[in-house]
Order: C-alpha cells, then sequence, then structure tokens
C-alpha cells in the first residue's frame, strides 16, 4: 500500500473512518447477496475491501490505545 493512501487515512477523524467501514461493509454485503441471487462474482474487490476494513479498524484501535495512554 502507498505511504499517501495510509496518510489519508491517518488524516481522517475516527467517525469519518467508522463512517468509511461502514460502506465498505454495506457494499460486501451487497456483493454477496448479488453472487447469490445473479450469480454476479466480485472477486479481488471483496478481498480489497476487507483488507481496507481491516486497516481502517487497525487505526481505529491505535487510537483508542493511545487515548487510553494518554489519559493514564
Amino acid at each position: 500500500m502507498k505511504k499517501s493512501v495510509k496518510q489519508a487515512l491517518r488524516a481522517k477523524t475516527a467517525d469519518e473512518l467508522k463512517a468509511e467501514a461502514d460502506v465498505l461493509q454495506g457494499d460486501m454485503l451487497r456483493a454477496r447477496l448479488s453472487t447469490t441471487l445473479e450469480g454476479k462474482r466480485l472477486g479481488i474487490k471483496t478481498r480489497g475491501s476487507r483488507r481496507q476494513i481491516a486497516r481502517i479498524n487497525t487505526l481505529l484501535r491505535e487510537r483508542e490505545l493511545a487515548a487510553a495512554k494518554k489519559a493514564n
């Protein structure tokens, strides 16, 4: 992953990251439904979405731990 993409994610607020993760999860749900109902497959896009969600969750957790450490 390019550093510019990581920097763009780090520049976003927690609410923006959560909203982006929700959108990606919704897209994955629609993709699973279309695969089941229509036989369409998205292939590599699903993998990319899963990884992007994992990146977002990692950043959110890092921020959570940093805030907890700062509070102590």
